[in-house]
C-alpha cells in the first residue's frame, strides 16, 4: 500500500517539471547560439524574461505568455544570423494586445 502514494507523488512531480518551457532554458539555448553572451548576459535574460512574466500576469496575460514563450520554445532556430523566432510573430502580437508593447517587446528583445 506505501507503493501507490508514492507512485502518485513521483508521478505528480514528473508531470510539474513538465509544466512548460523554462525561462532559463530559453535563454541557455540563445546564449549557446549566439555565442556572443556573458554569463551576465544570460541572467539578464534571464531577469528580464521572469519581469515580463509577472507584467503578463498583473495584466491578466499569463495564457497570452505562456503561449508566446512556448512558442519560442517550439520555434527556436539558431543559424548564422542569430535566433529566428519569426514563427512566433502572431503569439507575441497576442501578448502585445493584451499586456502591451512593453511586455511584448520585453520577450521578443531578448532574442
Amino acid at each position: 500500500m506505501k507503493l501507490v502514494p508514492s507512485f502518485t507523488v513521483a508521478l505528480a512531480l514528473a508531470l510539474l517539471a513538465g509544466c512548460g518551457p523554462s525561462l532559463s532554458g530559453l535563454c541557455e539555448d540563445k546564449c549557446e547560439c549566439t555565442g556572443s553572451c556573458s554569463e551576465r548576459d544570460e541572467v539578464d535574460c534571464i531577469d528580464n524574461l521572469e519581469d515580463a512574466e509577472r507584467s503578463a500576469e498583473y495584466e491578466g496575460c499569463e495564457d497570452q505568455f505562456d503561449e508566446a514563450i512556448s512558442c519560442i520554445d517550439d520555434e527556436f532556430v539558431c543559424d548564422r544570423d542569430g535566433v529566428d523566432i519569426t514563427g512566433c510573430s502572431r503569439p507575441l502580437e497576442n501578448l502585445r494586445e493584451c499586456a502591451g508593447l512593453d511586455v511584448s517587446a520585453a520577450v521578443y528583445t531578448q532574442f
